[in-house]
């Protein structure tokens, strides 16, 4: 064997291994769009900040407005416990709170004091 044989095998032999690699380097993958791992923590983040931004600029209800439905016993329970540093007459949500509570009996009202 001679020395240009053996170089021309070694040459082949890298050439292939540089060939192999490169092809699987540059073969496609089927990755649907926006389904990489990078895009859906991108978007994950994006929907949780979203979701804090709404919910800080517009409140579910405001606290302090009279209820669209009638409350029940335990909620109003804890409407008045939440808004106990609220007068009645002026926060329509306790005064709500108030009726349901007196109505069931669970408050009874001293008549010389205002509500």
């Amino acid at each position: 064997m001679t020395g240009w044989w053996m170089f021309g095998c070694f040459a082949g032999f890298a050439l292939s291994a540089v060939c192999i690699v490169a092809a699987g380097l540059w073969w496609p993958v089927d990755i649907p769009e926006g389904r990489s791992v990078a895009d859906i923590r991108w978007r994950l983040a994006w929907e949780e900040r979203q979701s804090r931004m709404e919910y800080a600029m517009w409140p579910a209800g405001f606290p302090h407005d009279a209820p669209e439905r009638p409350m029940g016993l335990v909620e109003a329970h804890r409407t008045m416990q939440r808004h106990r540093g609220c007068r009645v007459d002026e926060c329509a949500r306790k005064a709500a709170a108030w009726e349901v509570l007196v109505a069931a009996g669970r408050i009874k009202p001293d008549s010389g004091r205002s509500k």
